[in-house]
């Protein structure tokens, strides 16, 4: 049975897919993915994650069908194996280092608790890329975010927008 597998990357602006065997080994995913590359892209030293597997607990999957979440197959592929994320609130920093295939809300989620912040108030608020008015979605990934090597990020959690009517 074909399963349909996402991807995000440093060298794509949207996501992509591949349809591949639930039997196709992780090898011939990567093999899948790379073929999706612009021409002249240099991929020995790229990394396959999935995504918000902080752990890496499918690192050692060795097909597609063990790296199946709730919400199908969702991967990153990038040349830096860790990104330093750093949140800024307020006059407050906190900072830690994230897979790139670590989306913007689970991001989110961990600042907003290392802040102390209720359930409920980090859901009232974004993450927004410092220096910048860009409020990237909470299912990007942040490997998307920066392009080896500057394997960094840095955002601030601020409110956000509230429609009143």
């Amino acid at each position: 049975m074909p399963t349909r597998v996402y991807i995000q990357s440093e060298f794509f602006s949207d996501i992509k897919f591949v349809e591949v065997s639930d039997e196709a080994t992780v090898a011939e995913l990567k093999h899948a993915i790379l073929a999706l590359l612009p021409p002249g892209t240099e991929a020995s030293d790229l990394t396959l994650s999935v995504e918000d597997d902080d752990d890496d607990v499918h690192g050692n999957a060795t097909h597609v069908k063990h790296l199946k979440k709730e919400h199908g197959v969702r991967v990153h592929l990038h040349r830096c194996k860790q990104m330093e994320v750093q949140v800024r609130f307020g006059v407050e920093v906190v900072h830690r280092k994230f897979r790139p295939a670590t989306t913007v809300g689970r991001v989110r989620l961990w600042a907003g608790e290392q802040f102390g912040m209720a359930p409920g108030d980090i859901a009232e608020h974004v993450l927004q890329i410092a220096g910048t008015t860009e409020q990237p979605d909470v299912d990007v990934h942040i490997g998307t975010l920066t392009k080896c090597p500057q394997c960094e990020v840095t955002f601030d959690l601020v409110p956000a927008h509230r429609i009143n009517g």
